[in-house]
């Protein structure tokens, strides 16, 4: 039996997300395909958890790995860009993304190189955009964040296409595969709250991961 590792975070691991006799994306993978999942993907964990924890139980060789990872090292500054979007400069905001990327950056290319020089395939996952506009799930997202950030999809996207920039360069750097998840999560049924997979965005990922899976039998 073929072999799947998921590493990551939420996109992945959603189960608390979404509702009762629905599924989680891992559940959607095990009931389309016969391969053996392991998911060691947790919700919240940021490209750090990813190096110093989830690269470390990778204790078998696999045949396919996905990575989904980048959002919640993007969702603990949030707040400060969005915030100073219409309180300074363009120049200045740029400087302000670029001192956070950066470090998100050099740790997603060291995940991506230990993975890349494993057996098997590696697929790696942007970022999606959210759904920030909708009227339900702001009361207690983002410990409070969520009336802050509520309005601000806009500037919201903008901070994660600076993200996605990073993960194309580094499939590209080491010849490695990209998923667009902003062409699968386009309509609000797609997220359980405005960042979660629900169970019909989450059955759409497993889709393409797995049409991903047999180009590559």
């Amino acid at each position: 039996m073929k072999h799947m590792y998921l590493l990551g975070d939420s996109i992945i691991d959603n189960k608390v997300y979404v509702g009762p006799g629905e599924f989680s994306v891992l559940e959607h993978l095990e009931s389309l395909s016969d391969l053996d999942f392991s998911q060691l993907a947790v919700d919240g964990d940021t490209t750090v958890d990813v190096l110093n924890n989830q690269l470390e139980s990778l204790d078998k060789t696999s045949d396919f790995t996905v990575l989904s990872i980048g959002g919640n090292d993007l969702l603990e500054h949030l707040p400060l860009l969005v915030d100073s979007i219409n309180k300074k400069t363009f120049s200045r905001n740029l400087e302000i993304m670029n001192e956070f990327i950066d470090p998100i950056k050099d740790r997603y290319e060291k995940i991506v190189e230990h993975l890349s020089k494993k057996e098997g395939k590696l697929l790696l996952c942007t970022v999606y955009n959210g759904d920030f506009e909708r009227d339900d799930g702001h009361e207690d997202f983002m410990f409070g964040f969520g009336d802050l950030l509520k309005g601000k999809q806009e500037a919201i996207t903008v901070i994660g296409r600076v993200f996605n920039d990073v993960v194309y360069s580094t499939g590209k750097k080491f010849g490695v595969e990209v998923l667009e998840l902003r062409e699968i999560f386009t309509e609000s049924i797609d997220y359980a709250n405005p960042i979660e997979p629900s169970h019909i965005g989450g059955g759409k990922l497993a889709k393409k991961i797995l049409e991903w899976t047999d180009a590559h039998e």
